[in-house]
């Protein structure tokens, strides 16, 4: 049983979710006069830019530093955590695919919901509880581990986060295993192995199932895996 101790940051990190589920919805804005905390510290997960225009990510919290790439409306993004830089406050930032990081100005963000409904606060728990093989479901998969090999059969265990995150430990018939992570419902990346950086994919979302490629191998993967049901 987890024994949950509620000091002032926890009670303002309760308030400030209340908040963020109140204000998660089209046209609302992060508060530009309050810095909002990282995700690691409590702060809301992810960040959705202005769906009514676009916004910039800068290299630096100053709109005069050079930008690093423009956000379409409705970027999702993740939180690493807002300050005040001058009169402004500035969200550091990253996109969910992008390694990149960089600030946009907290008055052209919201809350971002997940595809589950919710808005996610605080950081992901599913990689710690995925190492420590406290899963949410386990069973079987088609794989393929070498380029050009039919399909076959793989295990899967999956540990599930809210808001669409999950991590997902796909084991091989020789034991190779690989790790696959999703956020905000989608495929993201695969862990570091012999096999490759994890980075080297393809991934698409199909008749309710997820093709991924990472490196070599294949995997197919019911939706249904990453939000249960």
């Amino acid at each position: 049983m987890r024994r949950t101790i509620l000091c002032a940051a926890a009670v303002a990190a309760l308030a400030f979710h209340a908040w963020a589920q109140d204000h998660a919805t089209e046209g609302k804005r992060a508060v530009a006069g309050t810095p909002a905390a990282a995700a690691e510290d409590g702060g809301p997960r992810r960040w959705q830019s202005a769906a009514d225009g676009v916004s910039r990510m800068h290299a630096a919290p100053d709109g005069d530093a050079p930008v690093i790439m423009t956000l379409a409306g409705g970027t999702i993004l993740s939180n690493l955590g807002c300050a005040r830089a001058g009169k402004r406050v500035w969200c550091n930032v990253q996109p969910l695919r992008g390694r990149a990081r960089g600030y946009v100005l907290a008055e052209s963000l919201h809350p971002a919901r997940g595809p589950d409904g919710t808005v996610p606060m605080g950081s992901d728990d599913s990689l710690p509880r995925a190492r420590k093989g406290d899963f949410d479901a386990s069973g079987q998969i088609p794989c393929a581990q070498v380029r050009g090999k039919p399909m076959g059969q793989c295990r899967l265990d999956v540990a599930r986060g809210d808001g669409g995150d999950a991590t997902v430990v796909v084991t091989f018939s020789n034991g190779f295993k690989r790790m696959l992570f999703f956020i905000h419902g989608e495929f993201v990346r695969a862990d570091t192995t012999m096999s490759g950086s994890g980075f080297d994919t393809d991934w698409r979302l199909e008749d309710g199932r997820h093709i991924i490629r990472v490196d070599d191998q294949r995997y197919e993967l019911p939706d249904a895996v990453i939000f249960g049901g």
